[in-house]
Parts: structure tokens; sequence; C-alpha cells
């Protein structure tokens, strides 16, 4: 399987070798973003990621969904609508919702067990 050279979507650092990065649909991403991105969702601080680039909250409910799934709010049990926390790189615009974040840390986890084995 040929590795996807392309730069990580939210640090711009291409891949080590043999480093896994979650897939998305206008770019890769690492497993560095994804850790910031999930600190970053539950504390709200920016971050700089280890590229150099600022990471930020998502502001804007409707203009920044996800680029992975293309949410930007989800409904509660009983239909209320509540804001996705979202990761941003806005120099790039790049948005990651939480949901995404931590399907890409399972999916990393997932392959790096495999790899042990």
């Amino acid at each position: 399987m040929r590795m996807n050279q392309s730069p990580c979507r939210f640090c711009d650092r291409p891949p080590l070798p043999g480093q896994h990065r979650a897939p998305g649909p206008r770019g890769p991403i690492c497993a560095d973003c994804l850790e910031a991105g999930l600190q970053l969702v539950h504390d709200g601080l920016a971050r700089v990621s280890h590229g150099g680039t600022s990471l930020a909250l998502a502001v804007s409910p409707v203009e920044q969904a996800c680029e992975f799934c293309d949410r930007s709010e989800r409904r509660t049990f009983f239909g209320f609508r509540r804001t996705l926390p979202r990761m941003s790189y806005p120099r790039r615009g790049s948005v990651i919702c939480v949901d995404c974040l931590n399907r890409g840390g399972d999916l990393l986890n997932r392959v790096g067990r495999e790899g042990t084995k």
C-alpha cells in the first residue's frame, strides 16, 4: 500500500516514514493535530501545531462546517440543535469537528494496534 505524501491539512507537515494519518476529503490529518484538536475543543484554548500553524475554535456555525462530515451541528435526542465544537486552521480554511477528531483518533489507534500484532 502506497502512503499519501500530502501534507497534514492542519499543520502542513509531510508524513514521516511509517507515520499513519487519518484520511480526509481535502487531505489527511496527522495524529499530533488530532490530539491538539481534541484538547482545543475540550478547553477552547487556541493552539500552535507542531508545524507552527495557528489552530483555533471554529466560530461560525454555518459557514465553517466540518470538511470531513459536512456538519456544524448535531441534533439531540429531543430534536434540539447543538453546535458541534470544531477546530479550524483559518489560514487554509480547514475545519474538523469533535466527532471526526474522535473517529480519526480511533482509526489511528486501530491501525497502530494492527501493526503491533
